[in-house]
C-alpha cells in the first residue's frame, strides 16, 4: 500500500490529527495486516476502552481527585452508574432484595449501553454480587482487587508473603468462602497478612467522603505498613483491597520500598488488553554478536514530555475509533515511560542463548516496552533445555548468575524470553526477593476471575502439545488447571512462518500475521464462549494488535503482564494531581 508523508507530532511525541489517515506510523503488526487506512477503519472491531463503574446509592462528601470514585483518577474514559437502593450496609450484609437485584442488573445493562469494556464497583464489598454481575453480562467483571491476588502470589516464593490492607479485616471473615470461590484465594493461607485499617485515625472520615484528615490518614497507614514489615519481614508486596486506599499508594511505596497493587492498576490491566502496543523503540536491536548491550535509549522520545498527559479524550482529535484506540495507546505508553524513568523502575529479562533479531513487540525487543529493559543472555541455555525443564550444573550456575547480574543493575521485576522458563520459576524465586514472572500464564487467574465458569479464555502457545507436559507445574506455579474446560489451548506451530520460533530464527511478521489472525477468528467461531485471548508465547505479542482490531476481543500477552507488575512500582498517572497538606 502507498504510505503517506510523515506525520506531525506534539510535545508528547504523539501523532496529531493531521496524521490520522495513513498507516505509516502504526506498529508493524497493524500496518501489515491492513492494505489501506480505509480497510483498517472499516474492518476494525475493537472499541475505545471504557471503564464502567457501579456506584453505591448514598450521599457522601465531595469526591476528590485520587479517590477511586472520581473520574479524574483515571487516564481513560469512565462511565459511572448508581445502583438505586444499594448502600454500603447492604454490601456488608451480602444480600439483595428482588427489587435491588433488578436495580443491580439494570445498572450493568446501562453501563453496557454506555460502551463499557470492563465493569468494576466503587467498594470491594460488592464482591458479594460478583457472580450475579458476571451472569448478567459478557463483559469482564472485577468487583474486588482480590481477583488479582493469585497472580501477585505466584511471582513470589512459598515462604514469602503479601500484605492485604482492607477497610475492616473482620468484615472479610464472613466472605472467606465467597472469596475462595470467586478469586481462588484462601484468606487463611499463611502467605497472606490481612490488615484492617478501621483503627487508623481519619479512615472513617475518608471513607465517608471527608478529606480534611487525609494527611493524618496517610501517616497512620504508613505507620501500620511499617509495623507489618517489622512483624512480617517476609512481606514482599502490598495489595490495597479497599477502594479508599489507592490515593496513598505512592506514600506506601516510598516508605516501604515495596510494590503496591490496588484497584486502579487492576482496572488498568484490563483496559490495556484493549489497547495497542505502540512500540516506541527508537533503536533497532543490537545483536549480541556485535558485542553491543541491548539497552533501550528513550531519552530523545521523552525529552519534551514535561508532565503526565491529560485524560486522553481531552486531546484526541481523530474521529475513527481504530485510530482513537491507537492514539490512546501512544499516550498511555509515553505516560508510563515518563513515570518509570522518574522512579528508576526497570525490567530484567533472562534470555536464551539464541542470536536472532526479534520483531518489535517481541519480549526480546527493547522497543516493545514503555520503560527501560536490561537483558542477560544465559550461556548454554537452549530452547530444548527450557522445554525439558532440566539444566546442567554449568547452565544452572550461569542462570543464577544472570539473576544476580539483573539485581545488580537495579531491576524491579524479572521475566524471561521463553514461556518454557516456567520450569525455572521456582529456582529463580528461591534466589531473589524480586517478583519473577517467567510466563504470562501468571496473569491467567486474574483474567479468569472476571468471567463465569461457562465462559472461556483462549490461550495461544508456540506448541499446544508441549504445554500439556507442564500440567502439574502450571497448576503448582500459577494455580491454573490446563484441563479446565474454561481454557482453550491453541498451538501456533502450523501457522505458516511461525516454525522459525522453534528453529531460533528471525520470524517474518508480515508472513505470520494473517495466519495468527485467521486462527483467532476460527477459534472464536468454533468456541463462541471465548471472551478473551492470552498470548502465552513470548513471540506472539507482535500479533496482539491485529487480533484485537480484527476480532474485537481483549488480548493479554507477555507485554501486558510485564506492564502490570511494573505498574505496581510507579505512581499512577493521575495521582500526581492529588495532594494534601504536608505531613507534620
Amino acid at each position: 500500500h502507498k504510505r503517506s508523508t510523515p506525520s506531525e507530532t506534539d510535545a508528547m511525541g504523539c501523532t496529531t490529527s493531521s496524521a490520522a489517515t495513513n498507516l505509516a506510523s502504526l506498529p508493524q503488526g497493524l500496518a501489515e495486516t491492513f492494505a489501506s487506512y480505509e480497510i483498517f477503519v472499516k474492518e476494525n472491531k475493537a472499541k475505545l476502552p471504557v471503564l464502567g463503574m457501579l456506584m453505591l446509592d448514598q450521599k457522601s462528601g465531595k469526591r476528590e481527585m485520587g479517590g477511586f470514585d472520581h473520574p479524574g483518577s483515571f487516564s481513560y474514559q469512565i462511565k459511572q452508574q448508581v445502583v438505586k437502593g444499594l448502600t454500603l450496609e447492604v454490601c456488608h450484609a451480602g444480600k439483595l432484595t428482588p427489587d435491588l437485584e433488578k436495580s443491580f442488573v439494570a445498572s450493568i445493562s446501562a453501563l453496557e449501553a454506555a460502551g463499557a469494556s470492563v465493569i468494576c464497583g466503587d467498594t470491594g464489598f460488592m464482591m458479594w454480587f460478583q457472580s450475579l454481575a458476571r451472569k448478567s453480562t459478557k463483559l469482564p467483571v472485577i468487583l474486588s482487587s482480590l481477583a488479582v491476588l493469585p497472580s501477585i502470589t505466584c511471582s513470589y516464593g512459598a515462604h514469602e508473603k503479601i500484605a492485604v490492607l482492607t477497610a475492616d479485616s473482620q468484615l472479610l471473615k464472613p466472605m472467606a468462602t465467597l472469596i475462595h470461590d470467586e478469586c481462588s484465594v484462601d484468606i487463611n493461607d499463611q502467605r497472606f497478612v490481612f490488615v484492617g485499617c478501621e483503627d487508623i485515625p481519619g479512615f472513617h472520615q475518608i471513607s465517608s467522603g471527608q478529606h480534611d484528615d487525609a494527611a493524618k490518614m496517610e501517616a497512620g497507614l504508613v505507620a501500620k505498613a511499617t509495623k507489618v514489615l517489622e512483624e512480617h519481614p517476609q512481606v514482599r508486596a502490598f495489595l490495597l483491597e479497599s477502594t479508599e486506599l489507592p490515593r496513598y499508594a505512592k506514600a506506601l511505596r516510598k516508605a516501604t520500598f515495596r510494590p503496591v497493587f490496588d484497584a486502579l492498576n487492576l482496572c488498568d490491566f484490563y483496559i490495556t488488553s484493549h489497547l495497542d502496543n505502540p512500540r516506541f523503540g527508537v533503536k533497532d536491536w543490537d545483536d549480541a554478536k556485535q558485542g553491543k548491550r541491548p539497552e533501550f535509549n528513550f531519552g530523545q522520545l521523552v525529552s519534551g514530555a514535561t508532565e503526565i498527559v491529560k485524560p486522553v479524550l481531552d486531546t484526541l482529535k481523530v474521529t475513527d475509533i481504530a485510530m482513537q484506540i491507537y492514539e490512546t495507546s501512544k499516550q498511555a505508553a509515553v505516560s508510563m515511560m515518563v513515570r518509570s524513568q522518574r522512579a528508576g523502575i526497570t525490567l530484567g529479562v533472562i534470555r536464551l542463548d539464541y542470536h536472532y533479531p526479534p520483531a518489535p513487540g517481541d519480549v526480546d525487543h527493547p522497543g516493545s516496552y514503555p520503560y527501560e529493559v536490561h537483558y542477560h543472555m544465559v550461556k548454554g541455555l537452549t530452547f530444548e533445555m527450557c522445554q525439558a525443564g532440566k539444566l546442567t550444573p554449568e547452565v544452572e550456575t550461569a542462570f543464577l548468575q544472570g539473576i544476580k547480574d539483573l539485581e545488580a543493575k537495579g531491576v524491579s521485576v524479572i521475566t524471561g524470553d521463553c514461556g518454557f522458563m516456567m520450569w525455572l520459576q521456582e529456582l529463580a524465586r528461591r534466589n531473589t526477593k524480586l517478583p519473577v514472572i517467567m510466563s504470562s500464564l501468571a496473569t491467567l487467574p486474574a483474567i479468569t476471575a472476571s468471567y463465569t465458569r461457562d465462559e472461556q479464555v483462549a490461550i495461544f502457545t508456540a506448541n499446544g502439545q508441549s504445554l500439556l507436559g507442564m500440567e502439574q507445574l502450571i497448576k503448582a506455579e500459577c494455580g491454573v488447571d490446563v484441563k479446565d474446560k474454561r481454557y482453550i489451548f491453541v498451538g501456533c506451530e502450523e501457522v505458516p512462518g511461525f516454525e522459525a520460533v522453534a528453529l531460533g530464527q528471525k520470524v517474518d511478521v508480515r508472513k505470520v500475521t494473517p495466519g495468527i489472525v485467521k486462527k483467532a477468528q476460527e477459534i472464536l467461531t468454533k468456541h463462541p464462549q471465548v471472551r478473551a485471548i492470552l498470548m502465552e508465547c513470548t513471540e506472539l505479542p507482535p500479533y496482539s494488535d491485529a487480533v484485537r482490531h480484527v476480532c474485537g476481543v481483549p488480548v493479554f500477552d507477555a507485554i501486558t503482564a510485564c506492564d502490570f507488575y511494573i505498574a505496581s512500582h510507579v505512581e499512577h498517572p493521575m495521582m500526581k494531581t492529588w495532594s494534601h497538606a504536608p505531613l507534620g
